[in-house]
Order: structure tokens, then sequence, then C-alpha cells
């Protein structure tokens, strides 16, 4: 019984791989036809024709979505990092933009300073004028008062606490003196450098120079900022697409997972035609092979085999025929494979069978075996019981032969 289920699933595992070869094998011949037909023929008695072009369409189709689809994530990336480059970029040049407009402003406060109510810059600085050497006034005060601070001595500990907290106050008050300076050159570096082009001061060199770097620096912002607006107006319309489409990884698998079944459909196709091409006679084969055979047997008898493979190739019409003439003489081998491994699945179906059928018989045999003695055992009961049957009605013939014998004595 074990050697027979053994037997069985090792028949069982060679029908499934030979299964699986064989589908395959279908699929490449199916295919092939398929390629041939495809070019040229048209016949209403082929209609898969037009399924295999439709499967084949869709596929290039999702392939080519794929691929787009996959160069927009590249191109998405490509803007994002683009972007992140010129933000920095365009940080980078509003520090150096706004270093340039502090520097020019004080040096307009200082040349409005040195020359005095003559200078052609004290109208423009008039007005910043006064908080600027307030704010400059402050500011060395502070550093001063900072610098005799530190250059006392320590002292007692609470000595150096108190000059701690001091310094630190100073430091502080200097620092917001500073900035305060430092941001009124700046407007002022930048209203002088914004200044319409009606209004003419006799600039110096430096002047004009820190003039033509800022303005090297404006153009250079002004481009980066378009171009950074161009990147985020791409971005934002690839975005908007992704969204439209559920996001591009699962726009991506959707086709994928969409080219599978395609693929999964046009195998099946594949397989169906090479299963008719394969497992049907295909007589322009049979007649190509008759004829080499007969290469090797003379004249005569090549002359005979050419009559017969004339009669066998004689063309059919229909499906049948229209399979046989898309069917080239090095389909052959592959042909005779499917055909034998057909068999092959046959011939293992069918031990399979009879192997089940032996194992069945043998489990009924088992089972009347076992019917047959649960019988013998329930005869065996049933004498039992009727020998104790003629025991019990002994007894109750003698108990009623004592009861007539005690009546006599009433």
């Amino acid at each position: 019984m074990d050697d027979r289920k053994r037997q069985i699933n090792e028949a069982e595992q060679r029908k499934k791989e030979q299964a699986a070869l064989l589908d395959a094998l279908l699929a490449r011949i199916g295919e092939a036809v398929f390629e041939r037909a495809g070019v040229s023929l048209d016949a209403p008695a082929f209609g898969e024709l037009a399924a295999y072009r439709r499967f084949r369409n869709d596929i290039a189709d999702s392939q080519d979505s794929i691929q787009a689809a996959e160069e927009q994530m590249r191109r998405f990336k490509e803007l994002e990092e683009g972007i992140e480059t010129r933000e920095k970029e365009a940080a980078l040049c509003a520090k150096d933009l706004a270093g340039a407009h502090g520097r020019l402003g004080k040096l307009l406060l200082e040349e409005s300073g040195r020359h005095g109510s003559g200078s052609a810059y004290d109208d423009f600085c008039g007005p910043y004028r006064g908080q600027a050497d307030e704010l400059l006034s402050k500011v060395q005060s502070l550093e001063e008062r900072l610098a005799g601070l530190e250059q006392k001595e320590k002292g007692n500990v609470f000595a150096w606490i108190g000059k701690s907290a001091q310094s630190l106050v100073l430091r502080s008050f200097l620092g917001k003196a500073q900035e305060s300076l430092e941001q009124l050159r700046r407007t002022v570096g930048e209203r002088f450098s914004g200044r319409g082009s009606g209004s003419l001061f006799p600039e110096t060199a430096a002047v004009d120079s820190l003039c033509g770097e800022i303005e090297l620096k404006q153009a250079e912002m002004s481009a980066l900022a378009a171009d950074t607006a161009n990147l985020k107006d791409e971005k934002r319309k690839i975005s908007e697409s992704f969204s439209a489409e559920g996001g591009p990884v699962r726009y991506i698998q959707t086709l994928k997972n969409h080219i599978a079944h395609v693929q999964n459909e046009l195998r099946l196709l594949y397989r169906g035609v090479g299963a008719e091409a394969a497992l049907a006679d295909v007589p322009a084969l049979d007649a190509e092979a008759d004829a080499d055979a007969s290469a090797a047997a003379g004249t005569k008898g090549r002359a005979g085999t050419r009559g017969r493979a004339k009669a066998k190739a004689a063309p059919e019409t229909g499906r049948p025929g229209i399979i046989a003439s898309l069917l080239l003489p090095e389909d052959r081998e592959n042909l005779e494979a499917a055909r034998r491994m057909n068999r092959s699945i046959l011939d293992c179906g069918i031990v399979i069978e009879k192997l089940k059928a032996s194992i069945a018989v043998d489990d009924e045999k088992a089972k009347i075996e076992k019917y047959r003695r649960m019988i013998q055992e329930k005869r065996e009961k049933i004498a039992q019981a009727e020998r104790a049957i003629l025991e019990l009605e002994g007894f109750v013939r003698d108990s009623e032969a004592a009861i007539e014998k005690l009546r006599q004595l009433l």
C-alpha cells in the first residue's frame, strides 16, 4: 500500500513537472505562430489574432506609461534638488547682498561725516545722520565700559560674580546696539542703491564699486528667484498629475499588475494555439519529413516519396490550414516534443488512476473482511443468545411443572 502511494506521489510530481514544461513549450509554439501571423495575416478563421494584437499593444502602452512615470519621478527628484540648491544659493546671495548694503551704508555715512555739510551725500544721509551718530556713540561707549570692566581685578568671589553679571548685561546691550547700527547702515545702503536714475551723485570709486557689486547680486537674486519659480511651477504640475493618479509608486504598481494580468492572458492565448498546432496533424511538415527521408533512398524512391509528399501536402482550408501554413520545418522538433510530453502526461494519468483503483480495490476488500468479521461476531452473539433462551425456557418449564405438583397438594 505504501509503495503504491509513493508511486502515485512520484507520478503526480512527474505529471506536474511535465505539464509545466508542456505549457511553456506550447506557449513558445503559439508565440511563434502569432509572430508570423501578426505581420500580414488577417483571416476571420483566426480570430485570436485581434486579441493578440490588442494584448501586445496594451503591454507596450503600459510599459511606455511606466517609463514616463519613472521619468517624471526622476524629474521630480531633480526639481526638488534644484530648488533646494537654488534656495541655498539665494540665501547666500541675500547674505552677501545684505553685507554689501551694510558696507555701502557705512561708507556713505562716513563720507557724509568726513566732508561735512558740503558733501554730495549730506542731503541723502541727513535723515539718518543723527541716529547713526547716536548708535555709534552708544556702541563706542559700551565697548569702552566693557573693556574697562575686563581690566578690573577679580577680587573676591562676590566681586567676580558682580563683574560677570555686569559684563553679561553690557555685552547684551552692545550686541543690540551693534545690530541696530548695522541695520541702519543696511537701510541707508539699500535706499541709496535703489535710488532713481534721476538722482545723480558724484560717486567715489569705493561707492561706485559697491554699487556695481550690489547690482550684480540683485541681478543674481532675480535670476535665482525666476529660476526657482519655474522649477516650483514644474514641480507643482508633476505633483498634481501624481495626485490625480494616486501617487507615482501606486500608479506604477497598478500598471505592473495590469501588465502581469495581460501577459498571463497572452500566455493562455499562446498555449491554446500552440496546443492546436502540436496536437493536430500537420501534413506540410510530415511531407517535408518524408521528402528529407527519401533523399538517401535513390532517385526512384525519392520520386515516389515526393509524389506521396505532394499528396500529403495538399493545402487544408479553414483554421487548421491557417495554423499549418504558419508552421515551419524548424518547428517540427518542438511539435514532436510537445506530443511526447502530452502522451507522457496521459500515461502518468493512466498509471495514477490504475494505482488509485488498485488501492481502492484493496480498501474495498479490507472493508469486506471487516464486515465479515462483524457478521461472524453478530452470529456468535445470536447463537449465544439462542442458547440462553433455550436454557431460560427450560427453567420456565421446570417452574411450571413444580407449580402443577404443588397445586395437587392443595
